[in-house]
């Protein structure tokens, strides 16, 4: 078992109370488990703009079809890089956008460029970027 360390943290009231507020509704039962899921969260998101670290990713992106040749745009892109593409699942939203999540793994810098090609295409609405490292680092 690893070694723990303790330190203090001197936060104002209010925002003490909004983030205990916010642990509870998320789960935690205690703040030290929330603390430390933010600072592994935030070291992964860090580690993310290596260039060189390998990743496992995922990219959540809103599409909606009657916007152009946006699938045409998304595909070829996918088919340019499919060395980074694991897979892909569409979800209808309605009749017109569908939710696409895209499994991607390689070097964080590409996968990192691949999203950011994905989100500005015009047609995508919202996307999301999810990674970790494919090698457990601290």
């Amino acid at each position: 078992m690893p070694q723990v360390d303790r330190f203090s943290v001197s936060l104002d009231t209010e925002l003490l109370a909004a983030f205990d507020r916010h642990i509870a509704d998320w789960g935690y039962v205690n703040r030290s488990e929330a603390i430390r899921d933010m600072i592994r969260d935030l070291l992964v998101s860090n580690r993310l703009q290596r260039g060189d670290q390998a990743i496992a990713a995922v990219l959540s992106v809103v599409c909606d079809h009657q916007e152009g040749e946006t699938y045409k745009r998304l595909r070829s892109s996918l088919v340019t890089r499919r060395e980074l593409v694991a897979g892909s699942l569409s979800i209808p939203m309605d009749d017109h956008r569908d939710i696409l999540a895209i499994g991607l793994k390689g070097p964080a810098g590409d996968v990192q460029n691949l999203a950011n090609e994905i989100q500005a295409m015009r047609g995508v609405t919202h996307g999301r970027l999810s990674a970790v490292p494919l090698e457990d680092q601290e």
